[in-house]
């Protein structure tokens, strides 16, 4: 079996990584939300802030993944 990343890759390897990890992940917070439709929810500020901020850098990185590509 060929090995896709080569030792000259690495970067392409971790651009690879964030792009799943980003993509994942809001598609995580955005379902973890889904389950609390109907109902009173107390969210803590301090999970809540780190969602926000995963979901604002997501944002940023896959636009500016975006725009790079074009």
């Amino acid at each position: 079996m060929k090995a896709m990343y080569n030792n000259t890759n690495r970067t392409q390897l971790i651009k690879d990584c964030m792009l799943v990890v980003f993509v994942f992940g809001t598609i995580g917070i955005s379902l973890k939300f889904v389950t609390f439709f109907g109902q009173w929810v107390y969210f803590p500020p301090f999970p809540n802030a780190l969602d926000s901020t995963f979901l604002v850098s997501a944002v940023v990185y896959l636009a500016w993944r975006t725009r790079r590509n074009r």
